[in-house]
């Protein structure tokens, strides 16, 4: 059983390479945003109760996202674990997963946040397999993966990321460094092309699954 987050800055390729890890280790893959939308759309107890939050503009409480979660990371037939995409990212919610196993948490650390702001600019995302890419990489804006026309997210502008940038280092830095206190940081450089970053994910992963499972 693997079970793994991943947490960076917007932009360090959290979407592009958790959808490759998954893959490679058949790892279900977790998104958090997807998650809640999808419990809403289907009108389970908790998405209703989300629902009741978001439709007047509130934040989900911590807890309730945590157990959308969970619900999300019990259910792994066919898969090997899970990897769970930007969660937490806050302490509060770190508190509220103080009982999880988690294995490791794969940092894409950037320092240059210039890299950043081009990087989103310059992202596209597919809308049903998830996927990340962007209007350099596929200017006809189509799927690699699976051929449906890729989509820009609406908040993926300049004003928007700054007030992400600082969210980050806030509110998700703090819980990156609290799992470092504990081991279990898997620290990449994330400034490196996107194929030299996933071969330094699954060389550091590797390893450090040998040392910790």
């Amino acid at each position: 059983m693997i079970r793994l987050i991943i947490l960076g800055a917007p932009g360090s390729g959290k979407g592009t390479h958790t959808y490759r890890i998954a893959e490679k280790y058949n790892l279900k893959h977790i998104v958090v945003g997807d998650v809640v939308k999808q419990e809403i759309r289907d009108k389970t107890e908790l998405g209703k109760i989300m629902y009741d939050y978001t439709s007047v503009g509130k934040f989900v409480p911590s807890d309730i996202v945590v157990d959308v979660l969970e619900k999300q990371a019990k259910d792994l037939k066919g898969f090997d674990g899970f990897i769970i995409d930007t969660a937490p990212i806050n302490m509060e919610q770190k508190e509220a997963m103080k009982d999880w196993v988690i294995d490791g948490v794969i940092w894409l650390k950037i320092k240059n946040y210039d890299i950043l702001r081009e990087r989103i600019l310059d992202r596209l995302i597919c809308p049903k397999c998830r996927m990340v890419t962007s209007k350099t990489i596929s200017p006809d804006r189509i799927c690699p993966y699976c051929g449906a026309v890729l989509e820009q997210r609406y908040d993926d502008n300049l004003e928007t990321v700054n007030k992400r940038i600082v969210q980050y280092e806030e509110k998700t830095l703090p819980v990156i460094k609290s799992y470092q206190r504990e081991g279990k940081v898997i620290e990449i450089d994330a400034e490196q092309s996107k194929e030299k970053v996933y071969a330094e994910i699954c060389d550091k992963i590797d390893k450090f699954l040998k040392k910790t499972i």
